[in-house]
């Protein structure tokens, strides 16, 4: 008889480390999952590997053969605080799959379950007798149960396959674990350990619904990036192909924006004697603001008639855009070049100041005639100021990505070092030092275009001989 009964136990050892192993390390796996994907506002994996992960160790602790080893260790004392939590989890990933639209139910047995568990802390903390705590926990295990198997028949969310498959694994688990209750308490015949493998088959439902739901959101994001691919391409498309050529003066840009899309955008007009250049910042980021970029395009077209005049330029952009942005705003700065003359206009709408190098005493000067923002106010009024321009001078217009970019220490680029830049860089090209402060923000902060907080857009004019036959260039 002690043989059978060493025999048993060993047995019985052996099935709930297994089972207990197996358990655990998928909690420990979908606990892992759920940390990579943190940004997801689905809770549902969580729920599961904490439930899976306590249910494995509670298995593992019963272990005959582990408590005859280490019979100090107050093993029922673990036993229970995992006993007394762990249905936390588990009723919490019902809510958060089929029991979404039993939130009143799934609320009130957390509720229960937490002050069960504070109970039955206080209890064992007290070394008192925990058999009332038990009592209850058991009304409410079958209260649990109950109320998994309804929500499991009836989900009252659209029923796919995942939804099937979720509820005939949350229905065996129940019926097992209903079961093996009942059987505890002498209602029903032993039938060994039927609630762990209950949990093993809702793991195997739990991994083809996590599969089929990463292949599902894999599938979108494909095709959420093939979206946002073409739009670029567009938005792309609808900066200037500058092709006249205009007398001494030389243009060129960068566009970089923070993601696939930008909420930067620049333009050029041209009416044979001067350029007028526009350079606009949309509230926001992303898709939104991509949106609202791309009208800038059509309401700059409509005040070609009036392109040397950036007040009004940006009074009737305005008007256009009023009401059309919703919350959103827009800065801007437009700039007309007169290159017979050797004259500027500027006027801005809430942006940051224009930068102009002056070859001749090597100094900067900022200019700035702001209005407010455009768009929520349509009646908004905007005034310009005129500046001369030699040979050599030049103008850079900006977005506030390019001040505003931080290094690791959260410290800002600047208008100090930017101005700083443009003295030192003013012996090179034009080109060589529109790529020159590209590289010289990107190795401020330490990033890449795809990974930077902010879109950077800026563009630069220089001014060269009037006189000479000279070509618009402009590169992104």
């Amino acid at each position: 008889m002690p043989i059978t009964i060493a025999f048993d136990a060993l047995r019985d050892d052996a099935f709930r480390l297994i089972v207990g192993e197996l358990i655990a390390s998928a909690g420990v796996v979908a606990l892992i999952l759920h940390w990579f994907r943190f940004r997801t506002t689905d809770r549902s994996t969580l729920y599961f590997g904490l439930a899976a992960l306590l249910y494995g160790l509670r298995l593992i602790l019963e272990l005959t053969a582990l408590r005859s080893y280490f019979p100090y260790v107050p093993w029922r004392v673990f036993e229970s605080l995992i006993t007394l939590v762990i249905g936390l989890p588990f009723i919490l990933y019902i809510g958060s799959t089929i029991g979404r639209a039993y939130s009143w139910f799934i609320r009130g047995v957390v509720a229960a379950n937490i002050l069960l568990a504070i109970a039955g802390i206080i209890r064992l903390s007290q070394q008192a007798s925990m058999d009332r705590v038990w009592f209850a926990t058991s009304i409410l295990t079958f209260t649990v149960l109950a109320g998994w198997v309804c929500i499991a028949v009836f989900p009252k969310i659209p029923i796919d396959r995942e939804v099937r498959v979720l509820r005939i694994g949350l229905l065996a688990l129940a019926l097992f674990a209903l079961y093996q209750n009942l059987s505890v308490i002498g209602l029903l015949p032993r039938a060994g350990f039927l609630e762990p493998l209950g949990m093993v088959f809702l793991l195997g439902t739990f991994i083809y619904v996590s599969a089929a739901r990463s292949l599902r959101l894999e599938t979108g994001l494909i095709a959420i990036r093939n979206e946002l691919e073409i739009a670029r391409q567009i938005q792309t498309s609808l900066l200037p192909k500058l092709e006249t050529a205009i007398a001494g003066l030389e243009i060129h840009a960068r566009y970089a924006p923070a993601g696939s899309v930008a909420g930067d955008f620049y333009d050029v007009l041209t009416d044979g004697q001067g350029l007028g250049v526009l350079i606009a910042d949309v509230s926001g980021h992303g898709v939104p603001a991509a949106l609202s970029a791309s009208m800038l395009k059509v309401a700059l077209k409509a005040q070609a008639g009036q392109m040397a005049h950036p007040e009004e330029v940006l009074d009737g952009m305005n008007r256009t855009l009023s009401g059309m942005l919703g919350e959103q705003f827009i800065t801007a700065a437009y700039v007309y070049f007169h290159a017979e003359r050797r004259e500027l206009r500027y006027a801005g709408a809430g942006h940051p100041p224009v930068l102009l190098w002056r070859s001749a005493c090597r100094r900067i000067e900022s200019l700035e005639e702001n209005g407010v923002f455009l768009g929520p106010f349509a009646d908004a009024q905007y005034s310009a100021i005129t500046s001369p321009f030699e040979p050599g001078d030049r103008c850079l217009l900006y977005t506030d990505g390019l001040v505003e970019a931080p290094n690791q220490k959260n410290e800002e680029l600047g208008l100090s070092r930017l101005s700083e830049f443009l003295t030192k860089s003013s012996e090179l090209p034009a080109n060589a030092a529109c790529s020159s402060l590209l590289n010289l923000v990107m190795a401020w902060s330490v990033s890449e275009p795809e990974s930077q907080q902010d879109d950077i857009t800026f563009v630069i004019v220089e001014f060269g001989d009037s006189r000479a036959s000279g070509g618009l260039a402009r590169s992104r």
